[in-house]
């Protein structure tokens, strides 16, 4: 719709749905029946690693690394390596696949707590980094089986 289009909402009473309707459009959708999932028992409270990074070159090493992931179900390795006083932390987003080789590509990051290894589905870390707003993304991880959280730097609003 455009931006100056009013689109209206409308619950039916009994009915179970939501109807949208603008001017030249009406879309009508089933709501989903039961509660929805308690996603807070998944999502760490703590981590050990927190790694700050700039999300642009975050989300073009995933965009590599998905092209070579795509026969391993889009896993791809995250090496995070917190650096020294000298050197910078970086992360290293890799991934590798039997027909094309291999992808590694090294990101500069802010690292606080422990070397850590772990897998993501690439896909999705390229689906999170594509919505975020923000110029910084932090990566908080506790283990290597552990799930991992990526929250905008700067945005509490937002997981």
């Amino acid at each position: 719709t455009g931006d100056d289009e009013t689109v209206t909402m409308t619950l039916p009473p009994n009915r179970g749905q939501v109807i949208f309707r603008g001017q030249d459009i009406e879309l009508v959708s089933q709501l989903i029946d039961g509660t929805f999932p308690d996603y807070r028992g998944i999502i760490p409270a703590n981590f050990s690693t927190r790694s700050v990074l700039t999300k642009d070159a975050f989300l073009k090493a995933c965009k590599a690394a998905d092209i070579f992931a795509r026969e391993s179900a889009h896993s791809a390795r995250l090496r995070i390596n917190p650096g020294s006083e000298l050197e910078p932390g970086t992360i290293e987003v890799s991934a590798t696949s039997a027909e094309t080789g291999s992808n590694e590509t090294t990101v500069d990051a802010t690292i606080e707590g422990d070397p850590v290894e772990i897998a993501f589905n690439v896909r999705f870390l390229v689906d999170v980094l594509s919505a975020v707003d923000t110029p910084n993304v932090a990566l908080e991880t506790t283990s290597a089986s552990s799930p991992g959280v990526i929250r905008p730097v700067g945005r509490d609003d937002f997981l």
